[in-house]
């Protein structure tokens, strides 16, 4: 109907001036009017099943409220932890190619935005010019001059041009929140491998102990079948034991390489650069006495892939607006004024202005489907970012109920494999001393020994899979940011 009515208007013959001057008076009453953007509006994140508090009961170490710690790993107290997190945040690459991309975002923003306002060229030439005596009859030389201003200003009648600034926002806004996002993952991560390196330089240092131990059990062995008490079967087993125990020893040294390596890439730092530096056991960090631990629905609002997910779900519902308004009249207004002159005398009199006014539109009346089938599309789109969404909210919540699970059971183990080590401790002590007085055969002093290797290794890991699952679970918050840790200028309206 509305196509109909506006073609009739550019048939009527009645008068020449008829076409444009209804064509003004229509842009000038949508202009007053005020037309409201074709396409939906964003009226928010889709709801969802939000629980109150989460499934699984908190321990004493854990306090539930709505302020986490964004600098969550000082509560570690490592000095070097918060060094190497403070250097990452500067130097890491993939925070480089990140930030980068926010500046891109933020730069299509402008271009975007500057579609609402005229455009406003200006041209200009000056040239001398001399024809030819021999073509013409006569030698003339005169002077050119030419100075002009052109304006084109797009009248956003059906919304077309502040539904591509809303897309443009959001995807501004996606991009920053995708930066948070990968600070929160490089100090998690940060964190994971340092913890891991210590880990690996206890179970080194449990090793090299027990490679100790072996050896001294091997003079006693050696010692008792010198003065044939025992046979040399006693000798072999105890020289099998010194050399299964030392053979763990280089794994651990590539693991604790491998641990170096990652650290200085995080950094951006040439492989090896951190060895020096980190090197020695300095013991894993302790937990902190108490871990705040968000409400669910806190979780919404403080991950940043959560509110990533939800910037891409205001930029496809623009994008459907986008893709609507494609199927009305965009309209122009152009302007042009300026002078064109032949000779110096006159390049600035009335007679040489010239100027023109007045719109045109583009109106795409066929096209076989192809903008139906392009607003099908984008609501496909927005489909996926609605689904995208829901994925992300449940994804946080699990990733969260998994951290406080594995930390409780894992609390419990701990405990078990503590009390283990100290008996095994005992065991070896009073076997040891029952070989030697000859009470005993070898192979009660191989088993003895063989526990208490594998139970101080499995502590070892045990202590730094406990601080493992509290970096699991501030990562899985979100913590490690604010709004004030994109290091340019703020963008957001809602943050502003």
């Amino acid at each position: 109907f509305f196509r109909y009515n506006f073609l009739m208007i550019f048939t009527k013959k009645n008068s020449k001036n008829f076409p444009i001057q209804s064509l003004l008076h229509i842009l000038v009453f949508f202009a007053i009017a005020g037309c409201k953007a074709v396409g939906p509006d964003y009226e928010g994140a889709p709801e969802m099943d939000v629980p109150e508090n989460w499934n699984n009961d908190l321990s004493n170490e854990f306090v539930e409220q709505s302020d986490t710690q964004k600098q969550w790993w000082t509560l570690l107290d490592d000095p070097i932890l918060n060094d190497l997190i403070d250097r990452a945040a500067i130097d890491n690459l993939d925070a480089k190619i990140a930030l980068s991309r926010v500046e891109e975002a933020r730069a299509n923003f402008g271009i975007i935005e500057a579609t609402k306002f005229p455009e406003i060229d200006a041209d200009g030439d000056v040239s001398r010019k001399s024809n030819s005596k021999s073509a013409t009859g006569e030698k003339n030389t005169d002077n050119y001059t030419s100075i002009g201003l052109d304006l084109s200003w797009e009248i956003d009648i059906f919304g077309y041009v502040r539904r591509s600034i809303e897309a443009a926002d959001a995807q501004l806004d996606a991009t920053i929140e995708n930066y948070r996002d990968v600070m929160v993952i490089l100090y998690a991560e940060i964190a994971r491998n340092y913890i891991a390196l210590r880990t690996s330089q206890l179970r080194l240092q449990f090793a090299l102990e027990n490679v100790k131990s072996q050896r001294e059990t091997l003079n006693i062995v050696n010692a008792r079948y010198n003065a044939e008490l025992v046979s040399e079967v006693d000798v072999l087993q105890s020289e099998q034991n010194l050399a299964a125990a030392e053979s763990y020893v280089p794994l651990f040294y590539a693991d604790i390489d491998e641990l170096f390596n990652s650290l200085a890439v995080l950094l951006g730092k040439n492989p090896g650069s951190l060895n020096q530096e980190l090197k020695g056991n300095k013991g894993i960090p302790h937990i902190p006495e108490k871990t705040v631990v968000k409400l669910p629905r806190e979780i919404l609002r403080q991950r940043p892939d959560i509110r990533k997910a939800e910037s891409r779900l205001v930029q496809e519902t623009a994008e459907v607006g986008i893709a609507t308004a494609e199927q009305y009249p965009r309209f122009n207004l152009n302007g042009t004024f300026g002078y064109d002159a032949r000779g110096s005398d006159s390049q600035f009199s009335s007679n040489s202005r010239y100027w023109s006014f007045g719109p045109n539109f583009r109106w795409n009346l066929f096209d076989a489907g192809a903008e139906e089938s392009a607003i099908k599309f984008q609501d496909a789109q927005l489909e996926q970012a609605r689904v995208n969404y829901e994925k992300t909210v449940l994804t946080a919540f699990e990733e969260v109920e998994n951290a406080l699970k594995s930390y409780k059971e894992e609390k419990q183990r701990n405990a078990s494999l503590r009390a283990s080590v100290k008996a095994a401790k005992k065991v070896n002590k009073i076997t040891v001393a029952r070989y030697t007085s000859g009470l005993i055969d070898f192979q009660e002093v191989q088993d003895a020994e063989r526990v208490i290797f594998f139970q101080e290794d499995e502590l070892a890991k045990s202590d730094g899979s406990l601080v493992q699952f509290i970096i699991q679970l501030y990562k899985a918050m979100g913590g490690g940011w604010d709004n004030t840790d994109v290091p340019a200028q703020e963008i957001s309206n809602e943050e502003a």
